[in-house]
Protein backbone atom coordinates (compact mmCIF):
# COMPACT_ATOMS: atom_id res chain seq x y z
CA UNK A 1 0.00 0.00 0.00
CA UNK A 2 3.16 2.49 0.47
CA UNK A 3 4.44 1.70 -2.58
CA UNK A 4 1.17 3.04 -4.23
CA UNK A 5 0.96 5.71 -2.12
CA UNK A 6 4.39 6.51 -2.62
CA UNK A 7 3.94 5.92 -6.53
CA UNK A 8 1.16 8.58 -6.62
CA UNK A 9 3.37 10.96 -5.27
CA UNK A 10 5.89 10.99 -7.66
CA UNK A 11 3.19 10.78 -10.26
CA UNK A 12 1.69 13.82 -8.87
CA UNK A 13 5.01 15.41 -8.49
CA UNK A 14 6.06 14.50 -12.08
CA UNK A 15 3.36 16.12 -13.69
CA UNK A 16 3.04 19.21 -11.69
CA UNK A 17 6.24 19.94 -13.29
CA UNK A 18 5.60 18.76 -16.44
CA UNK A 19 4.21 22.15 -17.52
CA UNK A 20 6.33 24.92 -18.99
CA UNK A 21 5.34 28.37 -17.65
CA UNK A 22 5.10 30.06 -21.39
CA UNK A 23 3.92 33.62 -21.70
CA UNK A 24 1.87 34.85 -24.38
CA UNK A 25 3.13 34.03 -27.87
CA UNK A 26 2.35 35.98 -31.37
CA UNK A 27 1.88 33.64 -34.81
CA UNK A 28 4.12 34.39 -37.23
CA UNK A 29 3.68 37.88 -38.89
CA UNK A 30 2.42 35.94 -42.25
CA UNK A 31 -0.42 34.08 -40.28
CA UNK A 32 -1.27 37.65 -38.53
CA UNK A 33 -1.75 38.82 -42.10
CA UNK A 34 -3.99 36.11 -43.26
CA UNK A 35 -6.03 36.85 -40.03
CA UNK A 36 -6.34 40.65 -39.95
CA UNK A 37 -7.47 40.98 -43.34
CA UNK A 38 -10.28 44.03 -43.24
CA UNK A 39 -13.55 42.77 -45.05
CA UNK A 40 -14.98 44.01 -47.80
CA UNK A 41 -18.18 46.06 -47.45
CA UNK A 42 -21.66 45.60 -47.52
CA UNK A 43 -23.50 47.45 -49.69
CA UNK A 44 -26.79 49.04 -50.56
CA UNK A 45 -27.99 50.67 -53.51
CA UNK A 46 -31.22 52.89 -54.09
CA UNK A 47 -34.00 51.71 -56.19
CA UNK A 48 -33.26 54.02 -58.50
CA UNK A 49 -29.60 52.52 -58.67
CA UNK A 50 -27.84 55.70 -58.59
CA UNK A 51 -25.88 55.96 -55.33
CA UNK A 52 -24.47 52.75 -53.83
CA UNK A 53 -23.67 53.52 -49.49
CA UNK A 54 -20.58 51.11 -48.56
CA UNK A 55 -21.02 49.79 -44.98
CA UNK A 56 -17.81 48.56 -42.53
CA UNK A 57 -17.51 46.97 -40.03
CA UNK A 58 -14.52 45.25 -38.05
CA UNK A 59 -13.52 41.95 -39.07
CA UNK A 60 -14.19 40.66 -35.33
CA UNK A 61 -16.12 41.52 -32.49
CA UNK A 62 -14.25 43.24 -29.59
CA UNK A 63 -13.93 41.24 -26.03
CA UNK A 64 -16.19 44.16 -24.53
CA UNK A 65 -19.03 43.35 -27.48
CA UNK A 66 -18.33 39.46 -26.43
CA UNK A 67 -19.07 40.03 -22.91
CA UNK A 68 -21.88 41.81 -22.67
CA UNK A 69 -25.01 40.16 -21.26
CA UNK A 70 -27.86 38.72 -22.62
CA UNK A 71 -31.25 37.61 -22.12
CA UNK A 72 -32.88 34.63 -23.66
CA UNK A 73 -36.12 34.77 -24.62
CA UNK A 74 -38.41 32.68 -26.82
CA UNK A 75 -35.30 32.00 -29.26
CA UNK A 76 -34.46 35.61 -28.99
CA UNK A 77 -31.17 37.02 -27.76
CA UNK A 78 -31.53 40.42 -26.31
CA UNK A 79 -29.04 42.57 -24.76
CA UNK A 80 -30.65 43.91 -21.32
CA UNK A 81 -29.04 47.39 -21.29
CA UNK A 82 -29.84 48.32 -24.93
CA UNK A 83 -32.67 46.24 -25.67
CA UNK A 84 -31.38 45.27 -29.18
CA UNK A 85 -30.51 41.35 -30.45
CA UNK A 86 -26.75 40.99 -28.76
CA UNK A 87 -25.70 38.90 -31.55
CA UNK A 88 -26.19 41.78 -33.91
CA UNK A 89 -23.34 42.72 -36.40
CA UNK A 90 -22.66 46.70 -36.31
CA UNK A 91 -21.03 48.84 -38.47
CA UNK A 92 -18.56 51.40 -37.74
CA UNK A 93 -18.26 53.46 -41.14
CA UNK A 94 -19.95 54.31 -44.29
CA UNK A 95 -19.19 55.69 -47.28
CA UNK A 96 -20.97 57.19 -50.24
CA UNK A 97 -20.32 56.67 -54.31
CA UNK A 98 -22.40 58.24 -57.26
CA UNK A 99 -22.65 55.23 -58.96
CA UNK A 100 -24.28 57.15 -62.32
CA UNK A 101 -21.12 59.14 -62.83
CA UNK A 102 -18.13 57.69 -64.09
CA UNK A 103 -15.14 58.05 -61.79
CA UNK A 104 -16.88 59.35 -59.14
CA UNK A 105 -15.29 58.86 -55.77
CA UNK A 106 -16.16 57.21 -52.57
CA UNK A 107 -16.95 60.31 -50.22
CA UNK A 108 -16.69 59.04 -46.55
CA UNK A 109 -19.97 60.41 -44.28
CA UNK A 110 -19.18 63.22 -41.71
CA UNK A 111 -20.13 63.95 -38.85
CA UNK A 112 -20.67 60.23 -37.64
CA UNK A 113 -20.57 60.11 -33.85
CA UNK A 114 -17.20 58.95 -32.52
CA UNK A 115 -16.92 54.52 -31.63
CA UNK A 116 -20.67 54.39 -33.69
CA UNK A 117 -22.71 51.05 -33.78
CA UNK A 118 -24.55 51.30 -36.40
CA UNK A 119 -27.26 49.04 -37.86
CA UNK A 120 -30.73 48.28 -39.57
CA UNK A 121 -30.15 50.46 -42.28
CA UNK A 122 -33.26 51.26 -44.54
CA UNK A 123 -33.87 53.41 -47.63
CA UNK A 124 -36.57 56.40 -46.81
CA UNK A 125 -39.88 55.94 -49.47
CA UNK A 126 -38.59 58.89 -51.52
CA UNK A 127 -34.58 57.54 -52.05
CA UNK A 128 -33.18 60.64 -50.55
CA UNK A 129 -32.49 59.24 -47.02
CA UNK A 130 -31.28 56.93 -44.85
CA UNK A 131 -32.55 55.50 -41.27
CA UNK A 132 -30.11 53.65 -39.16
CA UNK A 133 -29.79 52.98 -35.79
CA UNK A 134 -26.68 53.40 -33.38
CA UNK A 135 -26.79 51.61 -30.60
CA UNK A 136 -24.78 53.33 -27.21
CA UNK A 137 -24.06 51.82 -24.00
CA UNK A 138 -27.32 52.54 -22.74
CA UNK A 139 -29.73 51.96 -25.53
CA UNK A 140 -30.50 52.04 -29.00
CA UNK A 141 -30.63 55.37 -31.22
CA UNK A 142 -32.06 56.89 -34.53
Amino acid sequence: MKRLIYLVLILLFVIANAQENLTYQKPPQDILDLVDVQRAPSVLIDDNKEYMVLLYRDTYKTIAELSEGELRLGGLRINPKTNIGSRTNYYNDIKIKNIKKNNASIKPVKGLPEDPRFANFTWSPDQKKIALTNTTLLGVEL
